[in-house]
């Protein structure tokens, strides 16, 4: 009779009676499972214990130094994290017994000697619960990454974002290093929406995210806080290194053409800079604003840091204007500039 393969990675058996665990492991093995064998309850437990626990668990109910029960009833209280299915096996149980293996934590129960088609049944019934727990695990983790990123970009959202900042301002203060925000808004953006559709604006804002995680150095933050607004906190920049990583960035991740399906559209942006100095991130990303509306005023694609003079490479710069003349060797690749509203 054919059998669909097993789901389960990996089988423990913690029983100390050597041809019991033989028996029970060849049987597990013929139906392609992998096993694992420990025969002392400590070791067992340490084992459960680890970030990567067996899927199941079969532990004969008198191991030696700590009891099956025991054993259960510990690693339940201390894991909170990995499902682990958890069957006791014993010979002449009483009621007893078996319900306090139940209030312990153990999944199921298996009388001694094995029989076959009992294990079988029981160890699909562990699949079909640990594949259930496993999908349920990662709906969890997307609706915890979602509630803290955003959806299109998978950069931080708003709200978690200015969480992070707030420790590292506490972080920053305590080691009486810097911290600069800085706020980017993209330049006319609606006008790609609108020429492209917010499919083609879509794929751009994506394609940005990742560029900006390349470009950034790992400890620094990034979020999306609105359609076309990311912000950036810069652990250990100054208002100085800030202005240049901003310019830097304007010139190698901004200006780099975007490919869509018969144009490859380049962006600019507006930056304003702010720095912490041990304030609160919504004091400073007032400030970071401040100076982002000047360098709206400033003609756009412009760089203003809020408290400092204006940049002459930043005030020197030109917007690109859309319909540039920039045109690619294949007419059908023509470059598109987006700048101004």
């Amino acid at each position: 009779m054919n059998h669909p393969a097993p789901t389960i990675p990996v089988i423990l058996l913690g029983d100390d009676d050597p041809e019991a665990t033989e028996h029970l492991r060849d049987l597990l093995e013929s139906w392609h499972y992998p096993v694992e064998t420990l025969d002392d309850g400590h070791a067992v437990l340490h084992r459960l214990l680890d970030p990567r626990p067996p899927a199941v668990a079969i532990l004969d109910m008198n191991l030696p130094s700590l009891s099956a029960t025991d054993i259960v009833a510990e690693f339940r209280r201390r894991n909170h994290k990995n499902a682990v299915w958890i069957m006791l096996t014993g010979k002449n149980a009483g009621p007893d017994e078996i319900s306090s293996a139940s209030d312990a934590g153990v999944d199921d129960f298996l009388l001694k000697p094995v029989d076959e088609l009992d294990l079988r049944v029981r160890l699909r019934t562990a699949e079909r619960v640990q594949s259930i727990y496993s999908e349920l695990h990662l709906q969890m983790e997307a609706v915890r990454f979602h509630s803290s990123h955003d959806r299109l970009t998978g950069l931080l959202n708003r709200e978690a974002l200015l969480s992070a900042l707030f420790q590292e301002t506490d972080r920053v203060q305590r080691m009486r290093t810097p911290l600069t925000l800085l706020l980017l808004d993209l330049d006319g953006f609606s006008q790609v929406n609108l020429e492209y559709g917010y499919a083609a604006g879509d794929r751009i804002l994506q394609d940005l995210a990742q560029r900006f995680r390349r470009y950034l150095r790992s400890y620094d933050m990034v979020g999306r806080c609105g359609e076309d607004e990311f912000l950036m906190g810069l652990p250990g920049c100054s208002m100085e290194d800030a202005v240049s990583m901003a310019e830097r960035l304007q010139e190698t991740v901004l200006h780099r053409p975007f490919g869509l399906e018969h144009d490859a559209v380049t962006i600019s942006a507006s930056i304003g800079l702010a720095q912490s100095k041990g304030r609160s991130p919504l004091v400073v990303l007032r400030e970071a604003e401040r100076a982002l509306a000047e360098a709206k005023l400033s003609g756009r694609n412009c760089i203003r840091a809020f408290g400092m003079p204006v940049n002459p490479v930043s005030a020197l710069r030109t917007p690109l204007l859309v319909g540039s003349s920039q045109v690619a060797a294949d007419p059908a690749q023509a470059l598109r500039s987006i700048s101004g509203d």
